[in-house]
């Protein structure tokens, strides 16, 4: 499987919560802390950046104004939970972490519309950032991905304003660039007052443009390779190893299972639970297991969902632990605390999150808030959001619940 997309890639690859991130530096949170040598540090997250500015989407969730009174009471509710958020905000001690909510309120209140209250949340950002110690080697980092986000928001004049305060000149040439709207980056370029700035603005896209082409190209190839071995149910048992047969099962049993093959569904989906115990990478048990699990709640079994649940757990968490030595990340336990919180497993979702680094748990907190709302589970995730005595934790699931309302896709799905 070595160089071709996963099944948990492919399953995901169109999904706003999981392919989202606020601009590079949220996913790369804990890297300012490690110890190692500032030269390979920097050479470490110039690689990273680049590869989050072309490939990651910078915005959860896409705004599209909802109608008549559904629209009306998304935007009341979507504004109570932006201000309850805010006043939550204001009590997070550490500026590192108060940074980051503000940069995540300050998308989400833009997005709702209110661009001034989201040019102050920036603002606030950006104070933080400036109350860094003088030891910060990623201040310059935090102010780029600032812009990045005020660019998003239709905020042109901010973002050249925060690049204007970035003193490593290295730094500009990666500001503003989005994730595949090369065309629309260029056409604001003319806003950018500094000709210095504007220049190595126009040179970084150009060469993003052409790192983006020759990557979509390849893993296309790649992609269309892999799911020719399970093009439908029949085609897994001619498959050899539990690493191919076990998530071609997962996958086609919980496809039928949301067709309503209740009873045709169960039947794979245990035939996928029994070959997962023979994969040896712990990242694709994890997620067979899940998927397995998903599909058996869909058929109507919660006995067996919640025994292939509680079966993936140590699994996901020793896969997580396995990648975080290699410097690495995984959506794995981001998908079993989904889970969890849709199932109303409140403490299970605590517990598992309790045994992840700080900084994934806070983007955890945002993402699972989101796609758990996507998914029509609002109830579950204010549920959630109450749980949390963390004024910063509980802030981020009210946002990332308030970022998915405003998604096209919850006008009328939201209301579970």
């Amino acid at each position: 499987m070595s160089g071709k997309a996963t099944y948990q890639e492919l399953i995901h690859q169109n999904d706003p919560c999981y392919l989202n991130s606020i601009p590079n530096v949220f996913n790369l949170w804990m890297i300012s802390s490690l110890t190692f040598p500032v030269h390979a540090l920097r050479a470490c997250v110039n690689k990273l950046r680049r590869a989050a500015l072309v490939l990651t989407p910078v915005l959860a969730c896409s705004v599209l104004a909802a109608s008549g009174q559904d629209e009306v009471r998304s935007d009341k509710e979507v504004q109570s939970l932006l201000t309850e958020a805010a006043r939550l905000t204001g009590q997070v001690e550490s500026l590192r972490d108060r940074m980051m909510v503000l940069v995540r309120l300050a998308l989400a209140t833009g997005k709702s519309g209110d661009s001034t209250t989201a040019k102050i949340n920036f603002d606030e950002a950006l104070e933080c950032v400036d109350g860094f110690p003088p030891q910060e080697h990623f201040a310059d980092f935090h102010r780029q991905s600032i812009a990045e986000a005020r660019m998003e928001v239709g905020d042109v004049e901010g973002a050249d304003r925060t690049l204007g305060r970035i003193k490593d000149d290295s730094q500009r040439s990666e500001a503003f660039s989005r994730r595949g709207d090369f065309e629309g980056a260029i056409l604001k370029a003319p806003a950018i007052q500094n000709a210095e700035n504007r220049d190595e603005f126009l040179q970084s896209i150009s060469e993003m443009q052409l790192e983006a082409s020759n990557r979509h190209e390849s893993q296309g190839v790649d992609q269309w390779a892999y799911t020719d071995n399970c093009p439908d149910i029949a085609a897994a048992d001619g498959l050899d190893t539990p690493d191919e047969k076990a998530p071609c099962l997962a996958y086609w049993g919980s496809q039928l299972a949301t067709e309503g093959e209740r009873g045709t569904a169960l039947e794979i989906l245990r035939r996928a639970h029994k070959e997962s115990r023979l994969i040896a990478d712990l990242n694709l048990r994890a997620y067979t297991l899940e998927e397995t699990a998903r599909g058996q709640a869909r058929a109507g079994s919660m006995k067996e969902a919640s025994r292939s649940l509680a079966e993936a757990r140590p699994v996901a968490l020793a896969a997580y632990r396995k990648t975080k030595l290699k410097h690495g990340w995984t959506q794995i336990v981001e998908d079993l605390v989904q889970l969890e919180v849709e199932w109303g497993d409140i403490d299970g979702a605590s517990s598992t999150l309790e045994q992840v680094e700080d900084g994934d748990k806070m983007n955890a907190f945002y993402r699972v808030a989101c796609a758990v709302v996507e998914n029509g589970h609002k109830k579950e995730a204010l549920t959630w959001a109450t749980s949390q005595i963390s004024s910063r934790d509980r802030a981020l699931v009210l946002i990332g619940i308030a970022e998915a309302l405003l998604s096209p896709t919850q006008s009328t799905a939201a209301g579970h």
